[in-house]
């Protein structure tokens, strides 16, 4: 493994905005004010008057935005072989870039592609993409970390090794990889040792459980992955789940399957 380039803060917990309990922003960041956590906030087509409001909510509360989803690329296609398409899918990335360094977030949660790139030398065309991307992070000061999907959503670098490979060619200190233990597990591999292995090179570790279930509600074992990222990891850790009928019952579940994360920090 490589070395680690960008400097991340050490913060505790994380959330993501659709799992965290609350009608509003303002409840939102107050359970996870009373619980020492920071938000990922999620850019479903965020416009300047709600980035506004943020602006003005945040400064109500001790709690930090520390990552942003640029979360309309799950119908947003990079890769697609109409120009029309790709430009909608780079001008997300490059807004929520913006948004990001906007509210004092580090990074900005981005992935290639869901499905199949329908573009000639998709992977000539990714690199290039995420260089302009690490550029704009430069200047904005935040980085990308690219989210690998798994097999079953998408054809193109599914696994961690593959996305890993894919930032070394992009060569920028603000292009990192991202990992998910879903998708991890979904993909047919170890979670534990696979975190272990590329402990110091993902910027940030989003922990669902199978069938985007919190954590402790499904089929991976967290016991072995939560002692991983106690004793090396160093990124940021982020819920990040489905809510069902009761999200106030499952943010408690998955804070108690979390808990020596917060122990250990």
């Amino acid at each position: 493994m490589g070395a680690l380039f960008v400097v991340v803060k050490r913060v505790a917990l994380g959330c993501a905005e659709f799992a965290v309990p609350g009608d509003t922003l303002e409840d939102k960041l107050r359970v996870l004010e009373s619980h020492g956590m920071w938000l990922e906030l999620v850019n479903d087509g965020l416009d300047q008057k709600r980035l506004k409001n943020i602006l003005e909510i945040l400064p109500n509360f001790n709690t930090q935005i520390e990552s942003v989803q640029a979360y309309l690329q799950h119908d947003l296609r990079m890769l697609s072989a109409k120009d029309k398409d790709r430009k909608a899918a780079v001008h997300h990335a490059e807004e929520t870039i913006k948004i990001a360094s906007a509210v004092g977030a580090q990074n900005v949660v981005a992935v290639v592609t869901y499905g199949k790139p329908t573009i000639k030398n998709p992977r000539e065309k990714c690199i290039k993409i995420f260089r302009h991307f690490g550029k704009l992070g430069a200047e904005f000061n935040v980085v990308i970390s690219i989210e690998p999907l798994g097999g079953n959503r998408t054809t193109f670098l599914p696994s961690i090794s593959e996305v890993y490979d894919l930032v070394q060619d992009v060569g920028s200190d603000h292009v990192r990889l991202m990992a998910d233990t879903m998708h991890i597990h979904a993909n047919g591999e170890n979670v534990a040792e696979t975190v272990r292995e590329y402990a110091t090179e993902i910027m940030e570790l989003q922990l669902r459980d199978t069938d985007s279930r919190p954590p402790g509600q499904g089929s991976i074992d967290f016991g072995p992955v939560l002692k991983v990222v106690r004793k090396k990891f160093r990124g940021l850790t982020c819920l990040e789940y489905q809510p069902g009928l009761n999200p106030q019952v499952e943010f408690t579940k998955a804070l108690e399957a979390t808990k020596i994360i917060s122990a250990a920090r």
